[in-house]
């Protein structure tokens, strides 16, 4: 954090409405804290360091030692009391803490450290000579190993080691070790004893603690504001922590294991959009596929019924040559007898029917029935469903006959020397219109049957798709809660009470 300079004390009110906020939200505890830390008239000229550890680790005897005085002891963790003492520095004041034992067996003790750690600009975990492995010191490293306030590591009561055991230096060098498994340098070690020892390094502790402090005084109210934040942003990280761990769950609960990081949860939320959008195009791109194809097979089809050769020139002439026998002046024979004449029109009309007849089956329905079974074989339908296309397929036809053919003549145009190729067209039209109703009826059947395919396909991608959709659910809801989270802490870093709240 950058120097506040003169603005500090404004700044520091501002986490008032901070507090308050954090308060509404259930973390009263930290809301406690930052009130606390405003309500100390000294806060802006004080550097605090916090001793901490064990009950009898010997903190009082050592924060008595650094500062010249003596306090008061408890005969047992339950009776141990947060004690301050006080040294002027250059710039203000440095504050040592001697906090209750972190065994306390009394909650209200053990919130007592608590309050004084956060309201520490430093913190010092100290541990007797006998006791430095002990889990509880180790847990404390490992808290505030974690978080940007500076760390100490206090080995007390070297008075009592025997060299004869095993050489201090052997000693302390497995103390650093340990040390800086928890991210405590070397040089913020110490060894100290309120009793003479050569081990001892009590001055050189104190000398430390009020370096630190006369330099964090020199930034004009900086380490107050350093714990205004630091608690302000543990407030938001308790009121979050349940919603954190029920949204990790769902994660976990879809995709097997939780995320380590928002940034994590945010590339999986990527793979996991990529992968629905890539599942949703697959299946419009297939769908998209399947209908253009059923749509070109239907043209083609439409296509070769208006092409096929029905009534080539020799099987037009037959047409033209029976309307020739329709016409009023029409006779034949020496006497141009009616029987004759009417012979030569059904000869003629039976002439053009059957000429017609074998063109159509033979140009037309034969070829487009086998280039469509053809086709239906290769769109890979249910079984069941190809076989009944193929037998639509196959019963293609138009029944021509005389009586077909009849009906496509137009008496009042006999008149016109030119009607006979406008009546080969009719016929044609004629013949092209019904096959084009009865392909047009099978292309519709056939999109409904793909159709009925595509959506057996859907169906059976469902659950690959819908455990998509849930895993992006979930990490959207998580990394959307983690977004409000970090903007959350973003705001009280500034002293600025989160948006929404």
């Amino acid at each position: 954090m950058s120097s506040v300079s003169t603005t500090a004390p404004s700044f520091a009110h501002r986490f008032l409405a901070v507090a308050d906020w954090l308060e509404a939200e259930g973390a009263s505890r930290y809301a406690e804290r930052i009130r606390s830390i405003l309500a100390d008239s000294g806060a802006l000229t004080t550097y605090t360091a916090a001793f901490c550890g064990l009950f009898s680790a010997g903190k009082s005897s050592l924060v008595g030692a650094l500062a010249g005085t003596r306090l008061k002891t408890g005969a047992n963790p339950t009776t141990a009391d947060v004690e301050a003492v006080e040294m002027e520095v250059q710039g203000g004041t440095l504050r040592l803490l001697d906090t209750p034992g972190i065994d306390s067996t009394d909650d209200r003790h053990r919130e007592a450290t608590m309050n004084a750690l956060y309201q520490a600009d430093l913190v010092a975990v100290v541990t007797d000579y006998q006791h430095v492995e002990a889990d509880a010191n180790l847990e404390l490293l490992q808290m505030f190993a974690e978080s940007d306030k500076p760390l100490l590591f206090i080995v007390h009561q070297v008075d009592k080691h025997l060299e004869a055991e095993l050489p201090f230096d052997a000693f302390a060098e497995s103390v650093r070790e340990l040390a800086a498994d928890y991210g405590v340098e070397s040089s913020r070690v110490f060894f100290t004893s309120v009793r003479p020892s050569a081990h001892s390094q009590l001055d050189e502790l104190r000398a430390l603690l009020v370096a630190s402090a006369e330099a964090a005084l020199g930034m004009d109210g900086e380490p107050m504001i350093r714990r205004l934040v630091e608690v302000a942003r543990e407030g938001v990280t308790a009121c979050c922590e349940s919603e954190w761990a029920r949204r990790a769950k769902a994660v976990e609960d879809a995709g097997g294991r939780a995320p380590q990081s928002l940034d994590e949860a945010r590339e999986w939320l990527w793979d996991a959009k990529r992968r629905a959008e890539a599942i949703a195009a697959e299946e419009a791109e297939r769908r998209q596929a399947q209908n253009a194809l059923v749509e070109a097979l239907r043209d083609g089809w439409l296509r070769a019924v208006d092409l096929a050769q029905i009534a080539p020139y020799e099987t037009a002439e037959k047409g033209r040559r029976y309307i020739d026998s329709l016409r009023d002046d029409f006779k034949v024979g020496m006497f141009r007898s009616a029987k004759k004449t009417e012979a030569e029109r059904e000869a003629r009309l039976a002439a053009f029917v059957a000429d017609l007849k074998e063109k159509v089956e033979n140009f037309l329905v034969r070829p487009l029935s086998s280039e469509m079974a053809q086709q239906v074989r290769e769109l890979g339908l249910q079984a069941g469903a190809e076989e009944r296309f193929i037998e639509r397929c196959q019963g293609l036809g138009v029944s021509v006959d005389a009586s077909y053919v009849q009906a496509c003549v137009k008496p009042g145009s006999l008149v016109s020397a030119e009607y006979g190729h406008q009546f080969v067209r009719d016929v044609q039209d004629r013949v092209r219109r019904e096959m084009r109703a009865q392909v047009q009826e099978i292309a519709e059947e056939l999109a409904a049957a793909v159709e009925e395919r595509l959506q057996m396909e859907e169906r059976a991608r469902a659950p690959e798709r819908d455990a998509t959709e849930r895993w992006c659910q979930v990490l959207r809801s998580y990394v959307e809660f983690g977004e409000r989270y970090e903007s959350a802490l973003a705001a009280v870093t500034q002293g600025e009470v989160p948006r929404g709240a």
